[in-house]
This record gives C-alpha cells, structure tokens and sequence, in this order.
C-alpha cells in the first residue's frame, strides 16, 4: 500500500472521529423533517429559529420569518413523524412577561385531514403588553383630561361643584316637600300600607332584608368618606384628580416600563439569534498528490451575517515536508448574505483577500444546491507572478451540513486541480456562551 493511500485513510479516520465527537457533544440533529407557514398579524418579535412545542414538548424549530403582502409568514419545520390535522392551531407564547417567545400548536382532530409539506394557514395573533400598556395610558389620559376639561376647571374643583350641586338639590327637594305637606303625607301612607303588605309576604326573609339594608348603609357612608378625600386630595386618586404633577408622573412612570420591557424584548433576542457553526474541509491536491485539512468556526450575530475563524492546511510546522503550500495560515473574515448570494473578506491564508459564492439556479429543484465559489487573495504578490492568487471552483450540497466540490487553486500560475469534502456542524454550546457575552454589552 503506498505511503499516500495510508495517509488518506488516517485522515478520513480523523474525519469520522471529528464528526462523531460533534454529534455526541454538541445539538446536531438528523432526523427527518417537513415544513409548514403560518400567517400572523404581528409576530411580536417572534426570532428566527424559535422552538415549536406542542404540549410544552419541543417538536420544531421556525426556519425562517417574511413579509408576505401585510402579513407576517413564519415557516416552520416539525420532525416527520409529528401529524397536524387543518383545523389546528398556532400561537406566539411567552415563557415569562420578559421571556423568550416560542411558537405553540395544536394538533387539531379528526375529520380534518393532516397537513402536507409546505401547506399554508393562518395563526392566532398574540397579544402584546406594550399595546395593552399604551391603550391604559392613553385611556388614563382621556380620563384626566375630561376631568379637567369641565368648565375650564382642575378635575378636583369639577368634583367639588359636582358635590355642591347635590348638595342644592337636596335643599330644594326638602322646600318642595314642605309645600306639599299633605299629599307627601297621603303618599307616605300608601307607602306604609305597601310595606305592611310586603311584610307580610317576606315575613320568612326579614333578617336578610335588615343585613342588606344595613350593608347598603356602610357602603354609602364609606362612598361618602372616599368622595371627601378625593376632593381634598387624599389618597392616590385624589392626588391623580387634583395634582397635575402626580398624574404626569404617574403617565411618565408607565412610558418607562412600556421602554423597559422593549429593552427586555431586544437582550433576549439577541441571546436567541446568535449560531456557530464548526467548519471542516478535507482537500486533496491531486497535481502535488497532497491532503491538507482546513478548520474554522463560523459565528452568525443574525441570520444574513458570518465572522469566521480559521486555520487553513492544519501540520506540525516542525516536520519537513514536499507540500508548497505553507502550513497552519490564518483565516480571519467577515461576511453577508443576500439569497443566493455570499460576500466575505478579511485575512485568507494569512493574507488580505476577498471571496463570493453564488447560487445561479437558487429558486430550481434539486440545482439549487449547486454553487459558485471565487476567491483572490495576496492581491500584491509580484513572485512568481505579478498577479493575484485566484481559486475557482463549484461544489454541491449532499445535506444541510456536507458538500463536495473541485476548486482549481492558483489559476494564474500553477492551476492546481483541488477536490475536496466540506463538513458542516452546529455547535449551541458555543453559541450560547457568546451569547451571554452579548448581554454584557451597553
């Protein structure tokens, strides 16, 4: 067996042991999957791959948020062997007043059939504190404003005329009895022989009758005594009704939890949105019949956005070897994603460099997993040549986290045909820790 044949297989053994410490250790899953879109009003912040639970047991993950005309499209994705018949249903919950959202579904009943992949419907719009607090205020508002609208006057004067006009009236009912004298007299009479009659019938329920009577007599005393200390400013409705300063202080104090429970919604979504990923690459130089290997992470802040870091032909720098490419180079690079499209750049190989990949055939079934890769880097290199380092190549994706591809390396000087295995695993372990990193953040 030859010297190279034993090193590939060393490393694929690598390999293998590589991804099977990944699975072990880290949240990477395989299981097989088909995926749904809910329509919601608002997704009240909502992120990018929440969890689905039903029952508060975790059956998914939401792949993806758009807008679609005014609405709000979540597409979901649920392990296959969870079924939901079409008259379920799909809500945005809360673990807390301030904890992370998650989506909640039903799994409706029979006769209503199951739902096929990528099948449409619509969800149950939630509803949001912020709103509740700001439809309070405004009401709040409206109330001290009337108050205070009445004749030109401060809600607590408006409440004192109320109360004198009673007063008056009063007065003027006791004037018109004494004119009447007699026929209140004949009236009263009446009056007496209705109670005697009513007596009479409720004879079994007069106890009951003295305890409501007497109730009524506490509660009309006891709304005498509030109505006092509103008007004289006791009390925090009297001090809303009388003082302006209160009332505004009390509006401001509202605003401010409305702001507070803003801030809450945004440090969690930042904890929610941060992703790693662990990023492997097998290469095979078949001109100078070498392998080299290739190791970085890849750290998602949002979902359109990549930092990597990486090292780039992985060796003891201390053994001798025929490889011209130099070993252990530093990748250290920024990306963004539009669709189909991918720009980075920063440090490749040790060296300033820029790169894109693209999916020309994106929106097609299955070549949208082929893609385009470009790469120049050493822009100033003047030996061997007066020209860039420029690699192009194209792979294709197998699964979400393995792909194969050919790249010819160096095309203006040693076009070296490179063939390589790209290995993709999700690390939330990491992703985690650097999100409590970000919460440290002003």
């Amino acid at each position: 067996m030859k010297q190279e044949t034993k090193l590939g297989f060393f490393v694929l053994l690598g390999v293998a042991i590589f991804i099977t410490s990944i699975v072990l250790l880290g949240d990477f899953q395989f299981q097989s999957r088909y995926y749904l879109n809910i329509l919601f009003g608002d997704v009240a912040g909502l992120p990018v791959k929440a969890k689905v639970k039903i029952a508060g047991v975790e059956v998914g993950a939401v792949k993806d948020i758009t807008l679609e005309g005014d609405k709000a499209k979540v597409r979901i994705w649920l392990k296959s062997n969870i079924k939901i018949h079409k008259n379920a249903r799909a809500g945005i919950v809360s673990t807390g007043i301030i904890g992370s959202k998650y989506l909640e579904l039903t799994v409706g009943s029979e006769p209503f059939e199951f739902f096929k992949d990528e099948d449409v419907f619509e969800g149950v719009d939630p509803v949001q504190l912020d709103k509740m607090i700001s439809h309070a205020t405004a009401q709040l508002d409206e109330l001290v404003q009337s108050l205070k609208s009445y004749s030109g006057k401060s809600p607590g004067e408006t409440i004192g005329e109320i109360l004198e006009n009673i007063r008056l009236t009063s007065k003027s009912l006791k004037t018109i009895v004494s004119e009447h004298e007699n026929n209140f007299i004949n009236i009263v009479k009446n009056i007496e022989n209705a109670t005697s009659d009513i007596s009479d019938i409720t004879s079994e329920n007069k106890d009951d009758i003295r305890s409501v009577i007497a109730s009524m007599k506490n509660v009309s005393q006891n709304l005498n005594a509030i109505l006092a200390k509103i008007e004289s400013g006791e009390g925090m409705l009297g001090k809303i009704v009388n003082d302006k300063e209160m009332g505004e202080d009390l509006k401001t104090t509202v605003v401010e939890i409305k702001d507070t429970m803003i801030e809450a919604k945004r440090v969690v979504r930042r904890l929610n949105l941060i992703e790693t990923h662990w990023d492997y690459t097998l290469r095979y130089d078949n001109k100078n019949e070498a392998s080299r290997s290739d190791l970085g992470l890849r750290i998602y802040p949002i979902p359109d956005k990549f930092y990597y870091v990486g090292v780039s032909n992985l060796g003891d720098s201390s053994v001798v070897t025929t490889d011209p490419e130099k070993i252990n180079t530093i990748n250290l690079m920024i990306g963004k994603r539009w669709k189909p499209l991918e720009i980075y750049g920063g440090i490749m190989r040790s060296k300033g460099g820029v790169g894109a990949r693209i999916k020309p055939l994106w929106k097609f079934e299955p070549w949208r997993r082929v893609e385009i890769t470009a790469e120049a880097y050493d822009i100033s290199r003047k030996i061997p040549v007066a020209k860039a380092n420029v690699n192009l190549g194209a792979r294709v994706e197998l699964l979400p986290w393995a792909f194969v591809g050919v790249q010819v390396e160096d095309t203006y000087n040693t076009s070296n045909v490179n063939s390589y295995v790209n290995l993709v695993a999700r690390d939330d372990d990491i992703a985690y820790m650097l999100g409590l990193v970000g919460l440290a953040k002003p």
